[in-house]
C-alpha cells in the first residue's frame, strides 16, 4: 500500500521524467538500441528521442491521466451526458492543458529537464574521448616490450640489418601496425644506450623486463640470454 501511494505521489507531482537516474538509465538504453539499429548513430540523435519522451510520453501520459482522475470524479454527479456536455469538457481539458503546459511542464522542462539532459549528454560524450585514450595509453606502455621482443628475434634470426632507421622501422610497422616514428624512437633506445636519460632508461627496462617474461615461458634461451647482455649493457651505462 505504501509504495503505491509512492507512486500515485510521484506521478501527481510529476517528478519521474526530472529524475536524473531515470533519464540516465533512458538515455543509455536509447542510445544503445538505436546504435545497434542504425550505423553511426549520433548522440544528439539520443537527445532528440528523450525531449520527443519528455513531451509526448510523459506530459502527455501525466496529463491524460490527471485528466481521466477528474473526469472519475465529475461523472457520478451527472448521469444525464450529452454530446453538449461532452464538448464543453473537451474545450475544458484543451484549456486545462495549455494551461498546465505554461504553468507545470514547460518551466520544469526549461529549468530543470534540459539543463540535466545537457549535463548527461556532455558526460557522456567526455566518456566516449577518455575510452579511446585509455585504449592508446595501454598501447603506448606495450610498444617498448614488443619493440624489444621483435629487435632480439631479428638479431637471433640473423638480421643484423636491424637498426634504429626508417627501414627496420618500417619493417616492423607492417608486422605490428606501430606507428613507424616510435618504433624507431624504442630502437635508438634499445641499440644506442648512450645519454639515455632516467626516464628513458626505466622505458627500456621494462620492455626488456617484459620480454625476458615472455621467452622464459617459451623457454627460448638464447632470447633470456640477449637480454640478459642488454640489460648488462644499460647497467654499465
Amino acid at each position: 500500500m505504501k509504495k503505491i501511494m509512492q507512486r500515485l505521489v510521484s506521478f501527481a507531482t510529476f517528478d519521474l521524467p526530472l529524475n536524473v537516474g531515470y533519464n540516465q538509465l533512458l538515455l543509455r538504453s536509447i542510445q544503445k538500441q538505436e546504435a545497434q539499429r542504425i550505423h553511426n548513430w549520433n548522440i544528439e540523435g539520443t537527445r532528440r528521442k528523450l525531449i520527443a519522451y519528455y513531451w509526448y510520453r510523459n506530459v502527455l501520459y501525466h496529463f491524460l491521466g490527471l485528466f481521466a482522475i477528474a473526469l472519475m470524479i465529475i461523472f457520478p454527479f451527472n448521469p444525464h451526458i450529452n454530446i453538449l456536455y461532452m464538448s464543453v469538457l473537451c474545450i475544458s481539458g484543451g484549456i486545462a492543458f495549455v494551461a498546465v503546459c505554461l504553468c507545470v511542464y514547460l518551466p520544469f522542462f526549461s529549468s530543470a529537464f534540459l539543463p540535466q539532459l545537457e549535463s548527461l549528454i556532455a558526460n557522456h560524450k567526455k566518456k566516449e574521448v577518455e575510452i579511446p585514450q585509455t585504449k592508446s595509453a595501454k598501447t603506448q606502455s606495450k610498444i617498448p616490450a614488443l619493440t624489444t621482443i621483435l629487435y632480439v628475434l631479428f638479431r637471433i634470426a640473423g638480421a643484423n640489418r636491424i637498426a634504429c632507421d626508417a627501414f627496420s622501422a618500417q619493417m616492423i610497422n607492417k608486422l605490428t601496425g606501430v606507428d613507424t616514428d616510435s618504433i624507431k624512437e624504442n630502437l635508438r633506445r634499445i641499440i644506442h644506450a648512450k645519454n639515455l636519460s632516467p626516464k628513458e632508461r626505466a622505458e627500456v627496462v621494462k620492455g626488456i623486463a617484459v620480454a625476458k617474461v615472455y621467452f622464459e615461458k617459451l623457454s627460448f634461451s638464447p632470447a633470456v640470454k640477449l637480454l640478459d647482455e642488454l640489460e648488462m649493457k644499460l647497467e654499465r651505462k
